[in-house]
């Protein structure tokens, strides 16, 4: 008798582990399984937003009369004809991109297309309150051009904006050269900028053709 409830008792504990047992493994398999569903989400989420990323069409607007051109997304709103500057787009409801064309010959004796750069932010940080640096970029250059990018925080009627202030300057033999502002909220600014520098990548001259290069060669 005292055996058969040893036995008893043995039985009863071995079938407790082995319900354990299950049980532990069901949520190991249920993590996994939620594991593997998040994982596939994310990734569906991520094919999704590049497949919408590259199904956007690129769209060049020029910048009249300075044989500048930039190209952006189809998600911008061209709204120049609302505004005083040579070119100006707004994406949503996100921030503003204004441009300004200027041409080599509208530097004063002594001037450099740095000094318009510096004249441009005076002229708009003077209409605006507690203005501050944030970032400012090293100068970008290629065999064409050279961009000049700062950041800057400021408020205007007591709301906080950013301004991303950038000006590029076309390499002879083009004669060209933009300023462009962002401006927008703080976090948009900050979260799209590296969309913004890409926009500022596409700036071309379009006014020097590889036909006027060699003649210019020839000339030489």
């Amino acid at each position: 008798m005292k055996k058969r409830f040893v036995f008893l008792v043995m039985t009863f504990i071995f079938a407790v582990l082995i319900g354990c047992g299950c049980g532990i493994k069901k949520e190991l398999d249920d993590s996994a399984k939620k594991a593997e569903s998040i994982s596939a989400a994310m990734q569906k989420k991520s094919e999704n937003e590049e497949s919408e990323e590259k199904s956007k069409e690129k769209v060049v607007f020029d910048v009249v009369p300075y044989d500048i051109c930039f190209t952006f997304s189809d998600d911008w709103e061209n709204t120049t004809d609302d505004s005083p500057f040579d070119l100006q787009m707004k994406r949503d409801d996100r921030y503003y991109c204004s441009i300004f064309g200027f041409k080599d010959i509208d530097l004063s004796n002594g001037m450099v297309p740095e000094d318009i750069f510096e004249l441009q932010k005076e002229d708009l940080f003077g209409k605006r309150d507690f203005v501050e640096l944030v970032k400012k970029e090293p100068v970008w250059e290629n065999e064409k051009k050279k961009i000049y990018r700062e950041l800057y925080s400021g408020e205007l009627e007591g709301e906080k904006y950013y301004y991303y202030c950038c000006l590029i300057d076309f390499k002879e033999p083009a004669e060209g050269l933009a300023w462009v502002i962002f401006s927008g909220g703080p976090s948009w600014i900050e979260n799209d900028i590296q969309d913004l520098d890409e926009i500022l990548m596409t700036a071309e001259d379009t006014g020097v053709s590889t036909n006027d290069e060699v003649v210019g060669e020839n000339e030489i």
